[in-house]
C-alpha cells in the first residue's frame, strides 16, 4: 500500500474494508493485491472526490466518514442517491467500461478513502485476467439494486416508495450481520424525502406510520431499519 502521510497498517486496512460484504466476499490474494496496489486519501467535508461527467480515475472504498454520490438531474437539482460509511465501494462504472462517471461523489463529513487507481487496476487485470469478474460483479450488482429502485420510485404510491427505497438502502449498505438482520442508515428526513422523491412533509408523516408498524427507528439524522425484507412483504 502507499503512503499518504500517517496510514492505518494494511491490517487495520483490511478490517475495515471487510465491513463491505463485496471486498469480503473476494479471494484473499484479490485482497491483499487491492491493499498493495492503492493509496489512502484524506478529504475535507464538502470537497468533491469525483465529478458527474469526468474521465474515469479509479475506484474508492470508504475507510472513515461519510460520502454522499449524487446527480445532477437538471441544471441547479441535485438528487441525492446514496450516503456511503465505510466498506462502501464506489466507482467501479467508469473504472470498468472507460467511461465518464455517472454520477459525483462528495464528502458528507470529513473523511477517508482508500483509492484504486485505474492505471492499477488495469495493469491488475491485464496481469490476472481472471480478476475482472469479481469487480464486475460489484457493478451489476449496483446496476440491479438501483434499477429495483427506479421501479419503486416510478410506480408506487408514496408508502410504498419510502418503504422500498429504505429497503433498498438497507441492501446497498451490505450489512455484515445478515440480509434481514436490522440495519442503520445515515439519513436525515429531508436527505430520505430527496431519495423518494416527495416533500420533507410527507415524509414526516410517513415515518411514525412505518414505526407504529415495528419497521424502523428514527434516531438523530438517522434510521435504525429493523427488518428490510418486512419493507417489501406487502409491496
Amino acid at each position: 500500500m502507499r503512503d499518504d502521510g500517517h496510514v492505518p497498517g494494511a491490517e487495520r486496512l483490511h478490517q475495515l474494508l471487510c465491513q463491505g460484504r463485496w471486498y469480503r466476499s473476494l479471494p484473499l490474494e484479490l485482497q491483499q493485491r487491492i491493499l498493495a496496489a492503492s493509496r489512502c486519501r484524506d478529504f475535507a467535508r464538502g470537497q468533491v472526490i469525483a465529478l458527474e461527467g469526468a474521465s474515469a480515475a479509479g475506484m474508492s472504498a470508504v475507510l472513515s466518514g461519510e460520502v454522499k454520490l449524487v446527480r445532477q438531474a437538471r441544471p441547479g437539482d441535485e438528487s441525492l442517491l446514496f450516503i456511503g460509511e465505510p466498506g462502501f465501494w464506489f466507482g467501479e462504472y467508469a473504472v470498468l467500461t472507460g467511461e465518464r462517471t455517472l454520477v459525483s461523489a462528495i464528502a458528507k463529513t470529513k473523511a477517508r478513502l482508500l483509492v484504486l487507481s485505474k492505471r492499477e487496476f488495469d495493469r491488475m487485470v491485464e496481469e490476472e485476467p481472471r480478476y475482472y469478474r469479481h469487480f464486475a460483479a460489484l457493478g451489476l450488482k449496483y446496476a440491479a439494486t438501483f434499477l429495483k429502485a427506479f421501479t419503486f420510485t416510478s410506480s408506487l404510491e408514496a408508502e410504498a416508495r419510502l418503504r422500498g427505497q429504505l429497503a433498498l438502502l438497507s441492501l446497498l449498505k451490505d450489512n455484515e450481520d445478515g440480509v434481514d438482520a436490522p440495519v442503520e442508515l445515515p439519513y436525515s428526513q429531508s436527505e430520505l424525502a430527496s431519495i423518494v422523491g416527495v416533500s420533507r412533509q410527507t415524509i414526516n408523516h410517513l415515518i411514525p406510520k412505518l414505526a407504529a408498524k415495528g419497521l424502523i427507528q428514527m434516531k438523530f439524522k438517522r434510521i435504525l431499519v429493523l427488518a428490510p425484507q418486512e419493507l417489501l412483504a406487502s409491496l
